[in-house]
Protein backbone atom coordinates (compact mmCIF):
# COMPACT_ATOMS: atom_id res chain seq x y z
CA UNK A 1 0.00 0.00 0.00
CA UNK A 2 1.32 3.39 -0.92
CA UNK A 3 2.02 5.97 1.69
CA UNK A 4 -1.14 8.12 1.05
CA UNK A 5 -3.59 5.37 -0.05
CA UNK A 6 -5.12 5.27 3.43
CA UNK A 7 -6.23 8.98 3.37
CA UNK A 8 -9.32 8.47 1.11
CA UNK A 9 -10.32 5.44 3.19
CA UNK A 10 -10.20 7.43 6.48
CA UNK A 11 -12.09 10.25 4.78
CA UNK A 12 -14.89 7.83 3.80
CA UNK A 13 -15.09 6.38 7.33
CA UNK A 14 -15.40 9.89 8.83
CA UNK A 15 -18.10 10.78 6.30
CA UNK A 16 -20.15 7.67 7.22
CA UNK A 17 -19.76 8.49 10.95
CA UNK A 18 -20.91 12.10 10.37
CA UNK A 19 -24.03 10.92 8.53
CA UNK A 20 -24.85 8.51 11.35
CA UNK A 21 -24.45 11.32 13.91
CA UNK A 22 -26.64 13.63 11.78
CA UNK A 23 -29.58 11.30 12.47
CA UNK A 24 -29.12 11.80 16.22
CA UNK A 25 -28.36 15.56 16.13
CA UNK A 26 -31.21 18.09 16.18
CA UNK A 27 -29.70 20.05 13.32
CA UNK A 28 -27.53 18.30 10.77
CA UNK A 29 -24.03 19.65 10.15
CA UNK A 30 -23.57 21.75 7.11
CA UNK A 31 -21.22 20.28 4.60
CA UNK A 32 -19.10 22.16 2.18
CA UNK A 33 -19.17 20.78 -1.31
CA UNK A 34 -16.17 22.83 -2.27
CA UNK A 35 -13.38 24.21 -0.15
CA UNK A 36 -13.35 28.03 -0.36
CA UNK A 37 -10.08 29.66 -1.35
CA UNK A 38 -8.04 30.80 1.61
CA UNK A 39 -7.66 34.50 2.25
CA UNK A 40 -4.25 35.84 1.42
CA UNK A 41 -2.92 37.56 4.49
CA UNK A 42 -0.32 40.27 4.10
CA UNK A 43 3.17 39.57 5.30
CA UNK A 44 3.53 41.29 8.71
CA UNK A 45 7.24 41.83 8.13
CA UNK A 46 6.92 43.37 4.67
CA UNK A 47 7.38 47.15 4.50
CA UNK A 48 4.08 49.00 4.18
CA UNK A 49 3.16 50.10 0.69
CA UNK A 50 3.87 53.71 -0.17
CA UNK A 51 0.71 55.77 0.17
CA UNK A 52 -0.72 57.17 -3.00
CA UNK A 53 -0.32 60.92 -3.24
CA UNK A 54 -3.47 62.52 -1.96
CA UNK A 55 -5.16 65.11 -4.09
CA UNK A 56 -4.47 68.65 -2.98
CA UNK A 57 -7.25 69.62 -0.59
CA UNK A 58 -9.20 72.75 -1.20
CA UNK A 59 -8.01 75.61 0.92
CA UNK A 60 -10.08 75.52 4.07
CA UNK A 61 -9.53 78.46 6.31
CA UNK A 62 -9.57 77.67 10.00
CA UNK A 63 -12.03 79.71 12.00
CA UNK A 64 -10.28 82.72 13.44
CA UNK A 65 -10.47 82.76 17.22
CA UNK A 66 -10.74 86.18 18.68
CA UNK A 67 -8.16 86.92 21.35
CA UNK A 68 -9.29 86.43 24.92
CA UNK A 69 -7.91 89.75 26.08
CA UNK A 70 -8.66 92.81 23.95
CA UNK A 71 -6.84 96.12 24.26
CA UNK A 72 -10.06 98.05 23.54
CA UNK A 73 -11.51 96.98 26.92
CA UNK A 74 -10.09 98.39 30.15
CA UNK A 75 -10.68 95.07 31.90
CA UNK A 76 -12.18 91.68 31.11
CA UNK A 77 -13.13 89.07 33.69
CA UNK A 78 -13.82 85.46 32.79
CA UNK A 79 -15.48 83.78 35.75
CA UNK A 80 -18.78 82.58 37.20
CA UNK A 81 -21.53 84.63 38.79
CA UNK A 82 -21.55 82.13 41.67
CA UNK A 83 -17.79 82.52 42.30
CA UNK A 84 -16.92 84.81 45.21
CA UNK A 85 -13.50 85.69 43.75
CA UNK A 86 -14.97 86.68 40.40
CA UNK A 87 -17.33 89.03 42.21
CA UNK A 88 -14.52 90.53 44.29
CA UNK A 89 -12.37 91.13 41.20
CA UNK A 90 -15.31 92.83 39.52
CA UNK A 91 -15.98 94.97 42.62
CA UNK A 92 -12.29 95.99 42.83
CA UNK A 93 -12.26 97.17 39.21
CA UNK A 94 -15.57 99.03 39.57
CA UNK A 95 -14.24 100.79 42.71
CA UNK A 96 -11.27 102.00 40.64
CA UNK A 97 -13.64 103.49 38.05
CA UNK A 98 -13.21 100.83 35.37
CA UNK A 99 -16.18 99.11 33.76
CA UNK A 100 -15.04 95.48 33.39
CA UNK A 101 -16.59 93.21 30.77
CA UNK A 102 -17.74 90.09 32.60
CA UNK A 103 -18.02 86.75 30.80
CA UNK A 104 -19.99 84.17 32.79
CA UNK A 105 -18.56 80.73 32.00
CA UNK A 106 -21.83 79.09 33.07
CA UNK A 107 -23.58 80.64 30.06
CA UNK A 108 -23.85 78.16 27.18
CA UNK A 109 -22.22 80.62 24.75
CA UNK A 110 -19.10 80.97 26.95
CA UNK A 111 -18.66 77.40 28.29
CA UNK A 112 -16.13 76.49 25.61
CA UNK A 113 -13.81 79.30 26.75
CA UNK A 114 -12.80 77.66 30.05
CA UNK A 115 -10.56 75.00 28.48
CA UNK A 116 -9.00 77.64 26.24
CA UNK A 117 -8.35 79.92 29.22
CA UNK A 118 -6.64 77.14 31.18
CA UNK A 119 -4.58 76.15 28.14
CA UNK A 120 -3.43 79.68 27.28
CA UNK A 121 -2.90 81.08 30.80
CA UNK A 122 -1.73 77.92 32.62
CA UNK A 123 -3.98 78.99 35.53
CA UNK A 124 -6.68 76.50 36.55
CA UNK A 125 -8.48 78.73 39.09
CA UNK A 126 -11.25 81.28 38.64
CA UNK A 127 -11.32 84.15 37.71
CA UNK A 128 -9.17 85.03 34.71
CA UNK A 129 -8.59 88.80 34.55
CA UNK A 130 -7.28 90.67 31.52
CA UNK A 131 -6.34 94.36 31.75
CA UNK A 132 -5.96 96.16 28.42
CA UNK A 133 -5.53 92.84 26.61
CA UNK A 134 -2.83 91.50 28.93
CA UNK A 135 -3.47 88.60 31.29
CA UNK A 136 -2.71 89.69 34.86
CA UNK A 137 -3.91 86.63 36.79
CA UNK A 138 -6.76 86.10 39.22
CA UNK A 139 -8.18 88.14 42.09
CA UNK A 140 -5.06 87.77 44.22
CA UNK A 141 -2.75 89.20 41.54
CA UNK A 142 -5.26 91.95 40.73
CA UNK A 143 -5.50 92.91 44.41
CA UNK A 144 -1.70 93.00 44.69
CA UNK A 145 -1.45 95.34 41.66
CA UNK A 146 -4.06 97.59 43.26
CA UNK A 147 -2.21 97.68 46.62
CA UNK A 148 1.05 98.58 44.84
CA UNK A 149 -0.69 101.36 42.92
CA UNK A 150 0.09 99.87 39.51
CA UNK A 151 -3.44 98.89 38.55
CA UNK A 152 -4.64 102.46 37.92
CA UNK A 153 -1.79 102.93 35.44
CA UNK A 154 -2.53 99.62 33.70
CA UNK A 155 -6.20 100.56 33.29
CA UNK A 156 -5.32 103.68 31.30
CA UNK A 157 -5.39 103.48 27.48
CA UNK A 158 -1.89 103.06 25.94
CA UNK A 159 -1.80 106.70 24.73
CA UNK A 160 -2.55 108.10 28.18
CA UNK A 161 -0.12 105.68 29.80
CA UNK A 162 2.70 106.99 27.58
CA UNK A 163 1.77 110.60 28.47
CA UNK A 164 1.78 109.71 32.19
CA UNK A 165 5.30 108.30 31.91
CA UNK A 166 6.53 111.54 30.29
CA UNK A 167 5.08 113.66 33.11
CA UNK A 168 6.90 111.72 35.85
CA UNK A 169 9.88 113.39 37.48
CA UNK A 170 12.93 111.42 38.47
CA UNK A 171 14.81 112.70 41.49
CA UNK A 172 18.45 111.80 41.93
CA UNK A 173 20.67 112.82 44.82
CA UNK A 174 24.16 114.04 43.90
CA UNK A 175 27.10 112.18 45.48
CA UNK A 176 28.52 113.58 48.72
CA UNK A 177 31.54 115.83 48.26
CA UNK A 178 34.87 114.56 49.46
CA UNK A 179 34.08 110.86 49.43
CA UNK A 180 32.81 108.08 47.31
CA UNK A 181 29.11 107.41 47.11
CA UNK A 182 28.07 104.21 48.84
CA UNK A 183 27.04 101.53 46.41
CA UNK A 184 23.67 99.92 46.66
CA UNK A 185 23.38 97.91 49.85
CA UNK A 186 26.61 99.41 51.26
CA UNK A 187 26.37 101.48 54.42
CA UNK A 188 28.49 104.46 55.24
CA UNK A 189 30.61 104.84 58.41
CA UNK A 190 28.75 104.70 61.71
CA UNK A 191 26.93 107.95 62.24
CA UNK A 192 26.66 108.91 58.55
CA UNK A 193 23.45 107.03 57.81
Amino acid sequence: MAKLDWVPMVDRVLDVADRALDRVRKTPRRRLDAVPPSKVRPDPFAPPPAPAPAPAPAKVEAPVERPLGEVAFAAQIYGRRTCMWSGRAQRLLIDLGAEPSFYDLDDPEHRHLETRLVRETKQPELPWVYVRGEFVGGHRQLDELARLGKLEELLLPPEQRAAEKKRRVRIEAPPKPGGHAPESGERGPAGED
